[in-house]
Order: structure tokens, then sequence, then C-alpha cells
């Protein structure tokens, strides 16, 4: 199949590109103009000598975004693919972060070095950071599975917390639409040169929006937003002994709390951890780091609904068949499908020798890391009520599952200039990895048992990576790398069996890892005001987990198991099952620039083109080849100006273009697709330094109020759905003491 670039309009071809073709932001589009050192990079590389595209967030970036948290802030970064759905608005179960066109659990996401992903549903943690603690977010887009190992396969992001340097304290105070409101707390102790504490307490709570278009709520009586509280404290220790010697220590605790849209619906997660890092400079040249940390998870889940009975024993919810508007009445019962108990803990520590060099080898590194992952899963599922008088429904079944996984990986890394402009840097890594400790057991409410062990499973990568960056001028330098990276499948996707009837998805205790080969290409200009950043990606995926339907002419073992026989009687004749049945493929193209036009207003624009799709399946994927993926649109351009007219105003204004996009391909025959058209919005921001201690600011989301989604849904169920955020308005004010 030949890959071809589809032009965007020319109006948006022209708004996006004359920037850039007037100057333009290095690949690494940092606005920062002190030297920034990638750490996700395992090496001490400055950010505009990295061979990958990379993305600086600075700490200017972030103060004048309008975003209010750390997922809608990497929404605006050229590359990500993320939905205006904000994290707190949606189930942690599903959140995606979502890089180049690739789905979910294929970026690895850090917290000063450390990963910061939900063990069990490898998604990301992103209510344990709020943005007032943030110094930087470094983007490193690529295959990084040569240094990083498992989920480092679309990129790298790496979150840099703030660190002390002084005795001062910073409280801030928003409130926004849809009973949103934040305080923060940060205070800074300093005892001596060598020892510097960090206090963070934050509260973030909202009502929010409704996701579900208003022509459709009558289909769900006493629907609600999805109202949140994050609450987070963290205490920080910074040391340093000696000249050669220093870290940090950090113990935290988190909770996210959100009642989902109905009476008995919430998720409630706890989680305690603790993480520390600790430098050893032997002596400018050479430097060991260890790193170790832990966490905790309790997870008690409800799935609430609700129905309206119909009298006798029939209750009509949201998806039944035969409900209309003529059935909608007052007789509103509501009560919970699912309950799930879930506990889950992990521990890590990493080692990194480095030590650079003099001549053409101007550095290496050797590291090893380990990871032990340990889950328990137990579910509780019921029918629908048959009657008002009894609102909660019978008990259908039980699941529950567990097990053990234990990651290891041992990488090298090296730097040489074969040539004086020419720089090579070559990394490899091993990972082995194993499941054991595991079972998968469903019970009937009859007291029907099925499942049981599981066998011990493991697996061996090797990913190696070579990249090369070529500086041509002072003005002009080319980059390129080809890599190989890998995911391996979770405990989601290997212990947990959920659902009822034909809504049971099982657990495939057989799944493989997938894995990437890719390349990519760019070149950087930086002149003077001007910067200009350009990068071509190529992946081909294979073995990408998905679910398909199984039913009873070709249910695999584990599916007659898990259903009671070859009929599969326990799951209504069919059911979901994980798959590695497909391949697919990602490429496109990423353009970054930056104009700082006057000494008061600096213009930045982006555009990237993602061509996604299937090249591959079996007989039991519906979703068809060469076609692109659901809910990522081919087109997305973004200009955005900072006008700072005197020192203390400053006003940030971003106009964003997403392109169409497929929100159904595979429901209504081979050819017919459900399609959203493009979508414009506006946001804004300003920022008044009242004195020296006192800053006030507004925001604004979605100025124009766009209706858009940016979600799959079927067809013929509009109703499923999910709205992307409305305008949205937030004020507050920056306390420094």
């Amino acid at each position: 199949m030949k890959t071809r670039l589809r032009p965007l309009p020319a109006a948006l071809m022209l708004m996006t590109l004359l920037p850039a073709a007037l100057s333009a932001r290095a690949a690494a589009d940092s606005v920062e103009l002190a030297p920034v050192v990638i750490t996700a990079s395992r090496s001490e590389t400055r950010v505009e000598e990295m061979p990958l595209h990379t993305t600086v967030i600075a700490r200017e970036d972030i103060e004048r975004s309008p975003a209010r948290s750390l997922d809608q802030l990497l929404r605006s970064v050229p590359g990500m693919n993320f939905t205006g759905v904000p994290a707190s608005q949606s189930d942690p179960t599903g959140h995606q972060t979502r890089m180049r066109g690739l789905g979910n659990a294929k970026v690895l996401v850090l917290l000063d070095g450390v990963p910061i992903h939900d063990p069990f549903y490898m998604t990301t943690q992103w209510f344990k950071v709020p943005l007032s603690n943030v110094e930087r977010v470094e983007i490193v887009r690529g295959g990084n599975s040569s240094l990083w190992g498992n989920m480092a396969v679309a990129g790298v992001v790496n979150i840099v917390t703030r660190r002390v340097q002084d005795d001062a304290g910073e409280v801030s105070l928003s409130a926004g639409s849809y009973g949103t409101w934040n305080v923060a707390l940060s205070k800074n102790v300093a005892v001596s040169e060598a020892l510097g504490f960090n206090l963070t307490v934050d509260d973030y709570q909202s009502n929010g929006y409704q996701t579900t278009p208003a022509e459709f709520m009558w289909r769900f009586p006493h629907k609600q937003p999805v109202a949140v509280e994050n609450r987070n404290v963290q205490l920080t220790a910074y040391f340093r002994p000696s000249a050669d010697l220093n870290g940090w220590l950090r113990l935290g605790y988190h909770i996210q709390d959100q009642d989902i849209s109905y009476q008995y619906g919430s998720n409630v997660q706890k989680s305690p951890d603790l993480a520390g890092s600790l430098t050893r400079r032997f002596d400018d040249k050479t430097r060991l780091t260890a790193s170790a940390w832990a966490q905790q998870v309790k997870f008690e889940k409800y799935n609430g609904s609700t129905c309206y009975y119909q009298g006798s024993t029939s209750c009509l919810n949201s998806n039944s068949a035969t409900l209309t508007p003529a059935k909608v009445n007052d007789q509103v019962v509501e009560f919970y499908t699912q309950y799930g108990s879930q506990r889950y803990r992990e521990q890590g520590t990493s080692v990194v020798f480095s030590q650079d060099l003099a001549g053409r080898f101007s550095s290496y590194q050797l590291g090893v890391d380990y990871r032990a992952l340990r889950a328990e899963d137990a579910e509780w599922f019921y029918t629908t009520p048959t009657s008002p008088t009894a609102p909660q429904g019978n008990l259908n079944s039980t699941t529950w599952g567990k097990g053990r996984q234990t990651f290891a990986g041992l990488f090298g890394q090296g730097k040489f200039f074969p040539v004086d402009p020419l720089e090579v840097t070559l990394s490899a890594r091993y990972d082995t990895w194993r499941i054991d400790e595991r079972a998968n057991l469903r019970t009937t409410a009859a007291g029907v048992a099925s499942g049981g062990a599981l066998q011990d499973g493991s697996k061996n990568a090797f990913n190696p990576s070579l990249a090369l960056r070529w500086e041509l001028s002072d003005a002009l330098s080319l980059r390129s790398a080809v890599y190989r990276a890998f995911r391996a499948p979770g405990f989601n996707n290997l212990t947990r069996t959920f659902g009822t009837g034909t809504s049971t998805t099982i657990a495939n205790p057989d799944l493989a890892p997938e894995t990437l080969t890719g390349w990519e290409a760019g070149a950087d200009f930086r002149r003077g005001p001007f910067n200009l950043g350009a990068t071509w990606f190529h992946y081909n995926i294979k073995n990408m987990i998905a679910t398909y339907t199984a039913t009873a002419a070709s249910a695999p073992a584990q599916v007659q198991v898990i259903c009671g026989g070859p009929t599969l009687p326990g799951c209504g004749g069919s059911a979901k099952y994980y798959t590695n049945d497909q391949d697919g493929r990602a490429y496109g193209i990423e353009l970054v620039a930056g104009w700082q036009v006057h000494p008061t207003v600096h213009v930045d624009a982006s555009y990237t083109h993602t061509e996604t799709f299937l090249t591959r399946h079996g007989s039991i994927v519906t979703d068809p080849l060469n076609v692109q993926l659901v809910a990522t649109p081919r087109d997305v351009a973004a200009v955005g100006t900072t006008w700072k007219p005197v020192e203390r105003l400053s006003a940030y204004t971003e106009l964003r273009y997403i392109g169409s996009m497929y929100l159904d391909t595979t429901s209504n025959g081979a050819t017919a697709r459900l399609q959203q058209g493009a979508i414009p919005l506006v946001n804004a921001s300003v920022r008044y330094a009242w004195d020296r201690r006192t800053d006030l600011f507004v925001s604004l989301v979605n100025l124009l109020d766009r209706e858009y989604s940016e979600n799959a849904y079927t067809i013929n169920q509009p109703y499923n759905r999910t709205l992307s955020m409305p305008r949205t308005a937030t004020a507050g004010v920056t306390l420094r003491f």
C-alpha cells in the first residue's frame, strides 16, 4: 500500500504553516532559554542535542496554559492523542495515554524517573500529579524500550517536580465552571545547604459536566455528571551530605473519590507510595544513580445504573432495544450492576552507571531495572432488577483473579562521534518478565465454579536502537533513528474476567507481547528568534492486543472453561476474549514552529498528520484493514500567541483545529462509516502579577462552546456518544510567601 499524506484545506495550511515558513521552533520545542537536560534520555543530554523528537513543557508554559490538569496540558503537545474529556471526568480504568496514533498502554509515564502507572490496568495515575507541583514535562517520542523496557513503545513522558531552593511557600486557589475548585499548598524548608524539605498538599473538586448529549438524556434517568475529589499529600526530603553525594526521598498519600453518574456508582482509590533516588559522583565524569519506589493501591468500584419499571418483571435500561420515549415513566429504579474490590502493589529499583569520555567516544551508560507487581481482583455481578420493591438485582456471578508479574532489564547506551559533526547513539536492552501465582475463577449464583489456577508464563525481549544527529551548521541539524520496542500484556488482560451474559470479557492467559519496529527522521533549524522542526515517523506494530467476540462455534478452551462448556451456557452463547490476532501501522509528520515576532509577542504553531490502521487480522477481528482507526484524527493543528504588553501582564490564545475522524467503522456494513467533521477550538488565558507575591489568572477552554466527541461508539447507539469538555472558565490567585 502506498503511503500518502492527505492535504489540509488551503486556509488551514496557510494558518498553520505561515509562521513556520518565517521561522520555527526546534524539534525539542521548549520555550526555556536556559539549558535543559533531558533526564528521560538516561544520560545528561541537552534538549537541543536529542536525536529523537523531544518537547519540553517548561514551568512558564504551564502557568500560561488554559489547561487545569496535566492530561489536558499534554493534549496541546504535537503527536499526543488525548481526548477533550479530562481524566477526572472519566473512569480511571479507561484512561488512555496515546501518542502518534497508537492505542492504550504504549506510552511510559514517569514521575522524576519513576513509573506512575496503575499496576493493574496500565493506565496513568493522573490524579496523583497536580500542576502546581510540576517544574517541567519532558516528552520524548519514538520507541524507547532500548532504555526503559515495557510500555515505552510510542514514547516516554517524564514529569519533573519542583525542587527546594529556599524557605519559600506558595498557595494557589482557583474556582471555575461546574462547581470546580482547587486549593494547592507548597512549602519549602531549607534546613541547611545539605538538607531541605518540601510539603505539598492539594485538593481538587468538581461537580463535572454532562457527557451525554441532551437529546438522549431520556434514556438515562437520574444520570448526573461525574463528581470527583482528588486529594494528595507529599513530603519530600532533598539532601546533599557532600559535594559528590545527593538524593531525594518522597512519601505520598493519594485519594481519588469519584461519584460515577448514579446513586450507586463510585470509584474510590487510596494509594500510599514511596520513592527515592541517590546519585554518587566519583569525579566530574563518572556517576552512579540508584532509585527505588513502591506503591500500594486499594480500589473499590461500583458500576451504577437505572431502569424504568414497566410492571410485571420488566425494567428497561438505557441499552434496552424496546426502550422508547413512550415507555419513559416516573418509576425509576436505581441499582448497581457490579461491585469490584481490587488490591495491588508494586516495588521497583533501578541502578545506572554513567561515564563521560574524551575523544571520539563521548559517554556510555550501563543500567539494570527490576519491577515486581502483585494483584488480586474480586468482582460481583448483578442482574437488572425486576421490581421497584427490590431495587438491587439478583446476584448473577462472581469472579476472582490474582497474579504476580516480575520484570527485569539490563541495558547499555553509548555515544560517539565517527566524524566531528555526526553523533551516533547506540542503545540496547534485554528484558525478561514472568507471571506466576495466578488464577482466574468464575462462580455462578448457584455456586457452580469454573476456571481455577493458571500456568506460569515467561517471555524475553531484546530491543536495540540506533540514533544519528548531524550538525550541518550552527543553525541546522539533521536527526534520525531506528528502534524496536514492546508492550507486555497486563493483569487486566491476563487475569481479570468481568461482566455477565454476552457482555462477559474473559482474560487470556496466553497473550503475547505487542512489538513495534519503527524509524523516524527530522530536521531542526534555529536562528535568532526563529525555530523550526520537522519529523517524519513510521511504525509497524505486531500482535496488537484487542478483544473479539468468541462464539460456541470457535470458542478457545479458556472461554469454554469460564463459560461452562463448549456451548458457552454460562455466558449466553458468546463472550469477549483478548487476542493478538492483528497487526497495525502508523506513520505521519510532525511540524513545530516558533517566532519571537516582537519583544512582546511570541507565536507557536504545530501541525501533525497521522495515518493509523490495521494491516492484518484474523477472521475473528471485525475492524477493516487499511482504514483509519476510530477516534484518531488525521490532521491536528494549533497556533498559539503569547502577548506580554507589560512586565506584569501576559495573555495567551490558542486556535486549535481537530480534523475529521471516524467514530465507527464496523457496525453498518463493509463501507459505511460514522464520521465527525472538523472541529475548531479556541482556548485562552490571562495572568497578571498584582505584586511580586500575588498573581491573578483567568483561563477559558472551548471558548466557542463547540459540541464534539472523540470517542468511538456504534452508529445505531448515538446515545453512547461521550461529549468532550464544553466551554469552561476558571479564575484563581497564586500567593507566594
